[in-house]
């Protein structure tokens, strides 16, 4: 089903529900949500009830609640789209975010398409500087096919966002950095009004083994036919 599924780690925080009406408020509707309670029970003052939303609770690992690697991990047995987004409990999406990457995979077909992430400093990362995939310039801003997790799952660590992505980068799969930051920092699209969000000319290409420029050409002669 070519729908994105979100599965989005949950403390149980306050801000959970403004993470999940930024999914709701999508102007696309093509999309589903799981929204997983790590180590507590499913607070009602915090959901959203919703048809296209399922809620699951995970229980502490050995009295401690779970990192939010295992928890996404967790929550991919039960998604059954071609994608896979993520969203953390303390921020939220802009409201195109489904629609902008649907017209987006029609052009470049890739694994994983990673948006620009903005905080409430106007820090953006990944950078538009950035020439390669570094650890702490990532975030979970990004849509990948669910196949990739047949051979890729994420990792425990301080970076596991950057850690998936080199693992994709290894396995010789396209990732496309986009040219738009379309994910709030603990923060959200209204916050943003007056700032550029778009860069026309940020597009980054990473391709293990093949030259992107090739692939592109591929795309553009061959694919079509």
């Amino acid at each position: 089903m070519n729908t994105i599924t979100f599965i989005l780690p949950t403390l149980g925080r306050d801000s959970l529900k403004k993470s999940i009406e930024s999914i709701i408020n999508q102007t696309n509707k093509k999309w589903k949500a799981i929204v997983i309670f790590d180590g507590c029970q499913i607070n009602k003052n915090l959901i959203v009830e919703h048809n296209q939303i399922s809620y699951y609770e995970i229980e502490k690992s050995d009295g401690v609640i779970n990192q939010a690697s295992s928890v996404r991990n967790y929550g991919l047995q039960f998604v059954k789209t071609q994608w896979v987004g993520f969203l953390d409990d303390d921020d939220t999406i802009a409201s195109d975010y489904v629609d902008f990457f649907y017209k987006e995979i029609n052009q470049f077909h890739c694994d994983v398409y990673v948006y620009r992430m903005i905080n409430k400093d106007l820090t953006i990362f990944p950078s538009l500087k950035s020439k390669n995939i570094i650890p702490c310039d990532i975030g979970i801003s990004f849509i990948c096919s669910l196949k990739l997790f047949e051979i890729i799952s994420f990792q425990n660590s301080h970076c596991e966002d950057y850690d998936f992505l080199k693992k994709v980068f290894d396995a010789k799969k396209l990732i496309i950095f986009s040219n738009a930051i379309k994910y709030f920092v603990k923060s959200d699209e209204k916050e943003y009004i007056n700032e550029q969000l778009e860069y026309p000319n940020q597009y980054k290409i990473f391709l293990n083994g093949i030259h992107p420029f090739l692939y592109l050409f591929y795309l553009n002669f061959f694919s079509k036919k």
